[in-house]
């Protein structure tokens, strides 16, 4: 009895596949395609990758020039503690006129305005604090980082070249997700009634080895990707790091086994 027999076997999966093994002509592609953008306008100080590079996720991939990001951010840092200051004095001002008011010394208005005003400047202490985030955060998403592992498969941007998604959301880079790859292939309704999500498969991709696959989704609207009308079933798929595979390249998926 063959190998992949055997795994589905002992996933209790296997009379769900047909008898005998079946050979579906499938080609191979990113598990998942990512688009880069930012939510910046500025100008491309760094470009850190190449098309074609391996990238980790939340490896920095782009910076943008923050000169004034951080002359900004100076400027807020100042501002806050001058509002400090004033928030200070105002605290002071609120308990001298509690104690006044104890003493009968002024009116109840005299102490309402003094506790308005302390509040106006706590208010303005705050916005001031929530700019300076917004800054911080904007510094960061200045470093553009991959989303998630995989390669690089176009760079759309050059250093000094303005960026502004006011104008329109900015396309940096595409990448695509190696690990895992996907090999497609489309099968009739009687068999893709019989597949099942979570099953296993074989993957051949042509260099003389097949990789264990699984099952990540069966179509339920018929299309044509090339293999003529049919189901598409995308099997998931790890290859090592060693393998070079490229969106499009020919495979074929083995479902079932002959013994």
């Amino acid at each position: 009895m063959g190998r992949l027999r055997i795994l589905l076997l002992a996933a209790g999966l296997l009379a769900a596949l047909p008898a005998a093994a079946v050979e579906l002509p499938a080609r191979v592609d990113w598990s998942e395609r990512y688009t880069i953008s930012t939510p910046l306008a500025g100008v491309v100080r760094e470009i850190a990758v190449r098309p074609g590079d391996l990238v980790e996720r939340d490896q920095v991939l782009f910076t943008l020039d923050t000169r004034r990001l951080r002359a900004e951010a100076r400027a807020v840092e100042a501002e806050i503690e001058r509002l400090r200051l004033d928030l200070s004095e105002a605290d002071r001002e609120v308990e001298r006129a509690e104690e006044l008011y104890d003493r009968t010394l002024i009116a109840m208005r005299e102490r309402e305005l003094a506790r308005i005003q302390r509040a106006m400047a706590a208010a303005r202490l705050a916005r001031a604090q929530a700019e300076q985030e917004r800054l911080r955060v904007d510094l960061d998403d200045s470093r553009i980082r991959a989303p998630a592992a995989g390669r690089v498969l176009t760079v759309a941007i050059t250093i000094g070249e303005a960026i502004s998604p006011a104008l329109a959301p900015p396309v940096l880079a595409t990448l695509g997700s190696t690990d895992p790859m996907r090999a497609d292939a489309t099968v009739d309704s009687d068999l893709a009634g019989r597949l099942q999500p979570g099953q296993t498969v074989a993957v051949d991709v042509g260099s003389g080895e097949t990789y264990a696959g699984t099952i990540s989704a069966v179509g339920w609207e018929m299309e044509d990707i090339g293999f003529g009308p049919g189901y598409r079933v995308q099997v998931r798929f790890s290859p090592p790091e060693t393998v070079q595979l490229r969106s499009g390249q020919p495979a074929r998926v083995r479902l079932g086994d002959s013994e």
